[in-house]
């Protein structure tokens, strides 16, 4: 196959265009890169969620950086925050004077930290050292991912030969598999565990990387490397372990080599000379108790691993592409496939984006998703790390970050992922309740905008009102309904959604309290993370993001209540509350509010979208009967287009575009949506195609989930009982295909294939329903050709009601007028 298709590319281009490729096959679904890292950021990542693996594929000198998904360095025990309840009187009253910033600054002090305190870091374990020489000079270097096996290769040649390093990490066995080959008797390399190296981070001379050695000095001691004959040790302490957190770190390397011999050293070097091939095999154990070794443990479990890497990879590539290819986007990418990433990056313009790095762009991003998704969801760089410093902690960032890497979970047709987020804010409601009651004197929950190991709420700072964001946990709870009404998980409604609704809804009836006028005042609050426009303080009330999380919150809990039976003495509360919310507000420009009260002003060159809140997801039904709140959204948004980004060299905070993008895509403004799509595909991605916060550069993991939500969001939209074909369809896709699509009400889209006028869709829903199906243009025919679903003919209008049996695809064809 690969073969063939270098054949047809040669023959297509002519003969040497594909100059790093011809040495290596461009995957199926995957790509080709012609360039080594010369960061961190810039190796090849591959993951099973639990251990992740960064290789920065140079031929000689390979450093192989391993993680865990549970890696937080202790920083010290957890600081609960002091309860100041008794005093929120006085912080509302300031703010209702309009003394915000001493309203922000009396929250900080009554908390009696010195500063903002981030959670334990995420860091990286250890690297992997493979240092080896060449005859002659280096050639033929390429390097590529597989996306539908999991599998990087970097490919390389010399005098003797190719070489080749294939590593995965197993989702079956749960280890790491490496796999050097090379001419007969060629492989002659030392092997080596040791700490995360500081010059590799980002350059030799940054001050990151003095800072990060710094850390690591202070944080992590007793580091250890042994080698013998067939195996590597590691192990090292955390100095500022507590009691809960991790207290050392172990990990084994099962070394098989293949003819040749081998030697170790006593600086935990294996020295491995005249080899034909070398088989790796790398296990990573964090302890809670540092004096109950696990390295015996690992090692028999190791052996019992067979040492053939092609029926290894097999077992492990029918687990994770059984996930992967749920899902495919054809836009016409074609024959450009077959190019390296660095020429995609280069052909691709915001003025004209290249399909096919589109294409795999959106496969790269669900591959990422997928490869840093275990127990726990992605931090902000997924599962994969390389300085002791990472950005904002590489922490779960509950305010924008998690929510835009988790946005794909459902709509992409990777609902068992979900779980990994769910029952870890499940794991945080002891630190949330006591978040709750300590700084609002509430009941229920409240979720911090940031956390790793514990949730208790640290994000306190002079200038920083992290403490007065009260939407977190009905955010949250948004994710835990929805898995609900894509799955029908009705074990899971009643046992895991609802009552974490509750407790997000409990903090409600305490927190709120009623104005003058009737309605409640959400106060304080935080629109993460701005100022109004007339202020100097984020400490704020009304915040619209926090009004729109509320209403979703109650209504979404009357449903799940009414659906299961439940809560009948407490919806009638819950109504009630709902008629007192304070309505959303247009200012004096036409913009939605973002803060709903006519004494706080906007500020909407912010790179957070938090106002447009209600259309991340779709669309409340008082915003669908008001075109006057429509036009304010879409107003607000071009805006954001216009003024934050046109201009927004750094491209900082890439995920601000993913809220535009959806929020445009609930509008069903398919320009709007592509447009924020050109900037997210030409200006976030490296040539491994790991995906970045910034203007192509700091690692981040946001968008690999959030750019795919976008796109799918552009082609279908669902909510119980309704789909909605390509509600923002831009005119640059005329003519398209994406398969899998998963849509609430358990159904997926196996296939949705549209040309100008007409469309192909094949459904399969797991119960018999009736839905409404919505096309975005008149129909004038649609034809069942494949199952035994039933249509309700009407004159041409954009809807059919369809009737679909369980378990039966059904295929329509439908023509537009």
């Amino acid at each position: 196959m690969h073969t063939l298709l270098i054949v047809f590319v040669t023959m297509f281009f002519g003969k040497g265009l594909l100059l790093a490729t011809d040495s290596l096959p461009v995957p199926e679904r995957g790509f080709v890169s012609s360039e080594p890292a010369e960061t961190w950021e810039q190796g090849l990542i591959c993951g099973n969620g639990t251990i992740g693996a960064n290789a920065l594929s140079r031929p000689l000198d390979e450093r192989i950086i391993f993680t865990h998904e549970r890696l937080f360095l202790p920083m010290g025990a957890p600081v609960m925050p002091r309860d100041q309840s008794a005093r929120l009187f006085e912080i509302r009253r300031l703010i209702d004077q309009g003394l915000f910033k001493q309203a922000c600054e009396l929250q900080f002090n009554l908390s009696g930290q010195d500063g903002f305190m981030y959670p334990d870091y995420f860091v990286p374990a250890f690297d992997l050292t493979i240092l080896s020489q060449a005859e002659g000079a280096v050639r033929d270097y390429a390097r590529s991912v597989d996306f539908q096996t999991g599998e990087t290769t970097v490919h390389w040649a010399d005098e003797r030969g190719a070489f080749e390093r294939r590593m995965f990490v197993s989702r079956d066995e749960g280890v790491a598999v490496l796999l050097l080959t090379a001419p007969q008797s060629a492989l002659n390399c030392q092997l080596k565990l040791e700490p995360r190296e500081p010059s590799d981070e980002f350059n030799a001379d940054s001050d990151i990387n003095k800072r990060s050695d710094e850390v690591f000095k202070e944080h992590v001691s007793d580091m250890k490397s042994t080698a013998g004959d067939h195996w590597l040790t590691y192990r090292n302490r955390f100095s500022k372990a507590y009691p809960g957190s991790i207290h050392s770190l172990e990990s084994y390397v099962r070394v098989v080599a293949t003819g040749g011999t081998t030697k170790s050293r006593d600086d935990g070097t294996l020295v491995v000379t005249g080899a034909d091939r070398i088989l790796l095999f790398v296990d990573i154990r964090l302890l809670y108790d540092p004096e109950k070794s696990v390295i015996e443990e690992m090692e028999h479990s190791l052996e019992q691993l067979p040492p053939n890497y092609g029926r290894l990879l097999e077992s492990h590539a029918l687990l994770h592409g059984e996930l992967f290819n749920r899902m495919r986007l054809d836009l016409g990418g074609g024959v450009d496939h077959h190019r390296t990433t660095e020429e995609l990056l280069e052909l691709s313009s915001y003025e004209k984006p290249n399909r096919a790095l589109i294409e795999k762009e959106f496969d790269a991003a669900r591959y990422n998703i997928i490869s840093s998704t275990g127990e726990l969801p992605p931090t902000l760089q997924g599962v994969w790390a390389g300085t002791y410093v990472p950005g904002w902690a590489s922490d779960f960032t509950h305010n924008g970050n998690v929510p835009s890497a988790i946005a794909s979970y459902l709509m992409g047709n990777m609902p068992e992922l979900m779980p990994a987020y769910t029952s870890y804010i499940e794991s945080l409601v002891p630190w949330m309740e006591i978040n709750a009651k300590h700084l609002f004197g509430a009941r229920g929950v409240a979720l911090p905008s940031r956390s790793t190991t514990h949730g208790f709420n640290n994000a306190f700072n002079a200038n920083f009102a992290g403490g007065m964001w009260v939407g977190g946990a009905g955010w949250a709870a948004h994710f835990f309904y929805d898995y609900y009404l894509y799955t029908g998980d009705r074990e899971f409604l009643a046992n895991h959604a609802l009552p974490f609704m509750e407790r997000a809804a409990l903090f409600f009836e305490d927190y709120l309290y009623e104005g003058p006028d009737g309605k409640f005042v959400f106060s304080p609050t935080q629109s993460p993370e701005n100022t109004p426009g007339n202020s100097n303080s984020q400490a704020s009330f009304n915040s619209t993001m926090d009004v729109a999380v509320a209403k979703e919150l109650l209504r979404n809990t009357i449903a799940a209540s009414r659906e299961l039976g439940r809560n009948e003495k407490k919806i009638p509360i819950w109504e009630a509350m709902l008629a007192k919310m304070p309505d959303y507000m247009i200012d004096d420009h036409g913009f939605i509010k973002e803060w709903l009260t006519p004494r706080l002003e906007n500020r909407d060159d912010h790179r957070h979208c938090s106002q447009l809140y209600p259309l991340f997801d779709g669309m409340p039904e008082e915003i669908a009967q008001s075109p006057e709140l429509q036009a304010a959204f879409r107003s607000s948004i071009e805006y954001k287009l216009d003024r934050h980004w046109k201009d927004n060299q750094r491209g900082f905070m890439s995920f601000g575009l993913v809220q535009l993008g959806q929020a445009s895509a609930s509008l069903g403004e398919g320009e709007n949506a592509y447009h924020c799509l050109r900037h997210l595909v030409n200006r976030f991605w490296l040539n491994n195609l790991a995906s970045m916060h910034n203007h192509r550069s700091l690692f981040n993991m946001d968008i690999s989930g959030g750019m795919p939500a976008v796109i799918i969001k552009m082609l279908v939209a669902s909510e119980p009982g309704k789909l909605h074909l390509l509600p923002a369809l831009p005119k640059a896709w005329p003519t398209g295909t994406i398969e899998g699509v998963s849509c609430r009400g358990q159904i997926e889209v196996k296939e949705l294939t549209w040309q100008e006028d007409r469309i192909l869709v094949r459904l399969l829903s797991a119960k018999d329903q009736q839905i409404t199906l919505q096309m975005p243009e008149e129909v004038g025919q649609i034809v069942v050709s494949a199952g035994q679903a039933s249509i309700e003919q009407s004159s041409p209008s954009k809807t059919r009601r369809i009737t679909l049996p369980a378990g039966q695809q059904v295929a329509l064809r439908i023509m537009l007028d």
